[in-house]
């Protein structure tokens, strides 16, 4: 059994629809990054994207969407942007993990955000970190007794700091999908800004990252839309927000806000007034992606563990990946934290280029 391996834009009809119906009967795969428009439209932008459709009978049963680079390492499909990845579907008996990577040209594929439900493709080492979430399937106001109940603040005091901002600022106004350029614009300068300012990886540097958010922003299909929410103060823009909906699921994926306004936390009361509205539309479940951040821990009511390592399609590559495993562990306990931060800013610079 040998895989089908395609650009996104020759997949047919009838692979997308098989590969829409494997996401509909799946419940660990309603990630808007599991949707094929998501690859879609990575792809128009990359030419080193392909999807490796696995038959079984004749009919489309699985899809392994990948970067493929020069040197044969493979990448989740649009590297840093993708906060949920892996294989859509299930392989059959006979064609292993390894064998697809081959067949895929791959003599590796290394992965940052592999959900623990796919346990079966991660290898042993490879480590784990939480992925919050934020389930309101029992209603908005459910949620909120949950939280107070978890002896979480954060809902009060934030909505004690909207009123301030409103008394100090100008009247609240909150936009759940805006098609405002100037909003889209200044979210994406606003986190350039917040990414050298914590001297972390900014993956809006890539033209190609800017250029599939455009691509995303305008989608507005019956199972995946682009959604540009915006938070008002008066006639300032304080807080906005860029993020993908696929049924009734919405990942948290580009927030950023004013920081003249940072003493009202206007990120907090974006994020509020998205769920209020998020409840009201159908939405049950608001992925906050992988992280530690304050916010996410006093909202979130579950988590995910993703896990991050690399698959091998044979021996040398598996020894590869080991050692480099073992080179990055050694390398977190040197006093040179600086330095190393920014190794690894030019590595991921170089990786996702």
């Amino acid at each position: 059994m040998r895989p089908i391996v395609l650009r996104p834009n020759q997949l047919t009809t009838d692979q997308l629809l098989a590969w829409k119906t494997v996401v509909a009967e799946n419940s660990s795969l309603q990630s808007p990054f599991y949707q094929p428009e998501y690859t879609q439209a990575v792809g128009q932008v990359r030419d080193d994207v392909r999807v490796a459709v696995v038959e079984e009978d004749n009919q489309p049963v699985a899809f392994f969407p990948f970067q493929r680079g020069s040197t044969g390492l493979g990448l989740p499909v649009g590297g840093k942007l993708n906060d949920f990845q892996g294989l859509i579907g299930t392989l059959p008996g006979s064609l292993t993990t390894q064998a697809l990577l081959k067949e895929c040209g791959l003599f590796s594929w290394a992965f940052d955000h592999l959900p623990e439900t796919q346990l079966d493709l991660v290898p042993s080492g490879a480590g784990s970190s939480a992925s919050p979430y934020i389930d309101f399937s029992n209603g908005w106001k459910a949620y909120q007794d949950d939280r107070a109940q978890a002896h979480s603040s954060i809902i009060r005091e934030t909505r004690r700091k909207e009123r301030k901002l409103a008394r100090d600022v100008g009247d609240i106004r909150f936009v759940f999908h805006s098609e405002d350029d100037y909003v889209f614009n200044t979210l994406l300068d606003w986190k350039s800004a917040q990414r050298k300012s914590t001297k972390t990886f900014d993956v809006l540097q890539m033209d190609w990252a800017r250029r599939v958010l455009e691509i995303l922003r305008p989608m507005q299909t019956e199972h995946f839309r682009g959604c540009l929410s915006a938070l008002y103060a008066g006639d300032h823009l304080v807080a906005a927000h860029f993020g993908l909906i696929s049924n009734q699921v919405m990942h948290l994926w580009f927030p950023a806000y004013n920081v003249d306004f940072s003493a009202y936390s206007p990120g907090v009361c974006l994020m509020l007034n998205m769920l209020e509205q998020a409840d009201t539309r159908g939405i049950s479940r608001f992925d906050l992606g992988k992280g530690d951040e304050r916010f996410k821990q006093r909202l979130s009511n579950g988590t995910t563990n993703v896990c991050h390592g690399a698959i091998a399609s044979n021996a040398w590559a598996k020894y590869c990946n080991r050692v480099c495993g073992m080179a990055r562990t050694q390398a977190r306990q040197l006093p040179f934290r600086g330095l190393l931060r920014k190794s690894k800013r030019w590595l991921d610079t170089w990786l996702y280029r």
